[in-house]
This record gives C-alpha cells, sequence and structure tokens, in this order.
C-alpha cells in the first residue's frame, strides 16, 4: 500500500477519536445530519436515549478511532520508527483493543437496559 494509504487512515482515525470525544464529554447528540437515525423510529429512539448511551457510543468511537490512527502509524511508518517506538504502539494498540472490546459491551449493557435496540418498540 502507498504512503497516502496510511495518511488517510491516520486522519480517518483522528477525526472518528475527535468525533467520539465530543460525544464522551457532552454526553449529548449531535444535530441533524451526524445526529440521526437511518429510520424515524431510529431517529425517535435516540431523541428518548440518556446521556451515558452517548458516552458509551462515544468511548467505542474515540477508542475505534485511536486505535486505527494507531495501526495507521505502525503500519505506514514502521521503517522510519525506532524498534523500541514499535513495540510500545504496539502494546498500545493491543490495549486499545481492548478497550474497543470493553466499549462495545458497556454499549450493547445500555442499549439494552434502556431499550434502544431496533427490535424494541419506539
Amino acid at each position: 500500500m502507498s504512503q497516502a494509504t496510511y495518511v488517510s487512515m491516520i486522519v480517518l482515525g483522528l477525526l472518528l477519536a475527535v468525533y467520539g470525544a465530543g460525544l464522551l464529554l457532552t454526553g449529548r447528540n449531535y444535530p441533524p445530519p451526524l445526529g440521526r437515525g437511518f429510520t424515524r423510529g431510529e431517529t425517535l429512539r435516540l431523541e428518548r436515549a440518556p446521556a451515558i448511551y452517548f458516552r458509551a457510543v462515544g468511548a467505542l468511537t474515540a477508542t475505534g478511532g485511536l486505535a486505527g490512527l494507531n495501526y495507521g502509524v505502525i503500519t505506514g511508518f514502521r521503517s522510519s520508527l525506532s524498534g523500541a517506538v514499535v513495540g510500545t504502539l504496539q502494546v498500545l494498540e493491543a490495549l486499545l483493543y481492548l478497550a474497543v472490546l470493553v466499549s462495545v459491551f458497556w454499549l450493547l449493557r445500555i442499549a439494552n437496559r434502556y431499550k434502544l435496540f431496533r427490535w424494541n418498540k419506539p
């Protein structure tokens, strides 16, 4: 892959991390078009969702974005990084993957508690 592919992966990861951090810190949904559901029913569910739900979505988005950013740095610039830096980034990547898994389970638990899944009635 070319260097431009990794740079775009890093930029996308950074954008997702910033988007997720905003949700995590505020606990509120973004205004449309970023903060709406795919259907009218999903939009109604999002309107009644508590702040902790958006914090969970923000945690998942931010950790996923940071993991993508880190992966782009590791794979795109491995040849220009020292061995110690690459090793540190790989440990950080593993920790970020664990954080993503924890965020997924937290989000599923919150969505189930407040009946925010698609199969729940609006």
